[in-house]
């Protein structure tokens, strides 16, 4: 029986709004072990130390936090620090249950190679047909000029605000999506239970 999956999505939309691609559902294979430390800290209101994107121990949970200030995904416009994150995976780093950062991601602007981060948007968990989804979205877009952007892995990380800590929780090696200039690509996460 299955408890819990999660699944991602890929869009890409031209410059004037037109759906372009989309990948549809893919099974994602990304959980990694902070995701597990993270529930666990929460679970049991504990502090709980995990691997963080710097590859050092930090808090992943930190029972005087408020609970409004741990795990946070939702990242604004702008930020590349959290959230739903893209990289270029230019080491061809394999998915691990280890992982503990992006291989290389893609930082937040308008240069060459950059892109631009909107805000991360929730989907409420809702009933669809036997299962119970809650989607996790956010577009980037490519706002240079001439060069186009390979995106080649996903991921989310999110933050800890005692200490300002950002631990990975999730991260799929994806097929390369060219986002060529002027062109938005969203990244969709589902997390799907079904009874």
């Amino acid at each position: 029986m299955k408890m819990m999956e999660t699944y991602y999505r890929i869009l890409k939309h031209d410059p004037d709004g037109k759906l372009v691609k989309d990948s549809g559902l893919i099974s994602s294979h990304s959980y990694v072990i902070q995701f597990l430390e993270y529930l666990e800290g929460s679970f049991k209101v504990v502090d709980k130390t995990a691997t963080d994107v710097d590859n050092a121990e930090s808090k992943i949970v930190d029972k005087s936090d408020a609970m409004d200030a741990q795990g946070r995904v939702d990242a604004a416009v702008g930020d590349d620090t959290y959230g739903i994150v893209v990289g270029t995976n230019a080491g061809t780093t394999a998915e691990d249950n280890e992982n503990y950062a992006l291989d290389t991601k893609i930082v937040e602007g308008v240069a060459s190679g950059e892109l631009s981060y909107q805000a991360v948007t929730f989907v409420a968990p809702r009933v669809v047909g036997a299962n119970i989804d809650f989607d996790v979205t956010r577009p980037f877009l490519n706002e240079h000029a001439t060069d186009t952007v390979t995106v080649k892995e996903i991921g989310i990380i999110c933050k800890n605000t005692t200490d300002t800590k950002y631990h990975l929780l999730l991260r799929d090696v994806v097929a390369d999506e060219a986002v060529a200039a002027g062109f938005t690509l969203t990244v969709v996460y589902t997390l799907r239970t079904t009874v």
